[in-house]
């Protein structure tokens, strides 16, 4: 009898020391965070801004916001910007009515292989962004992912 409890306690260690292997726990991402902040004060202060159109001019489909989106309330603090796969650079357009402001990102794809039984998936970290046109750009974290809530800061 002891030897049967002995017996069973050991299949069941061994059963739940087996490693979970969950392909829907990758918490990596294919954008970048951006959020815009006021450059004229000593405190970080989130700043409202307004676009005509976000866009990213060498790839078609990657329209972040246009005007054309019925929205009467067109002001944003918080954006996620796309990256490339087919390439290590990303330039964005912001459009405004008096001013267009350019920004530029580059980054690092990371092919990732979590268990065999998983598909690769692909992890981003930014290299570098800048801009001429915003007052600055400050890279808070670089790596993309959905537990990071932001990775550049945009001052203007």
């Amino acid at each position: 009898m002891r030897s049967g409890i002995v017996l069973m306690l050991g299949v069941w260690l061994a059963v739940s020391c087996q490693e979970i292997k969950d392909c829907t726990l990758e918490t990596s991402t294919d954008y970048s965070v951006v959020r815009f902040y006021r450059a004229d004060t000593t405190v970080k202060t989130v700043k409202e801004v307004a676009f005509m159109r976000i866009y990213e001019p060498d790839v078609s489909n990657y329209n972040i916001s246009t005007m054309e989106d019925n929205i009467d309330d067109d002001t944003i603090v918080v954006t996620g910007l796309f990256l490339n796969p087919a390439d290590t650079r990303v330039t964005y357009l912001f459009e405004t009515d008096s001013i267009d402001y350019e920004l530029t990102m580059e980054y690092k794809p990371h092919l990732r292989i979590y268990y065999d039984e998983c598909d690769p998936v692909y992890s981003y970290k930014l290299d570098t962004a800048y801009s001429p046109n915003f007052d600055s750009v400050a890279m808070v974290n670089n790596v993309l992912d959905k537990v990071v809530t932001t990775n550049l800061e945009i001052y203007l």
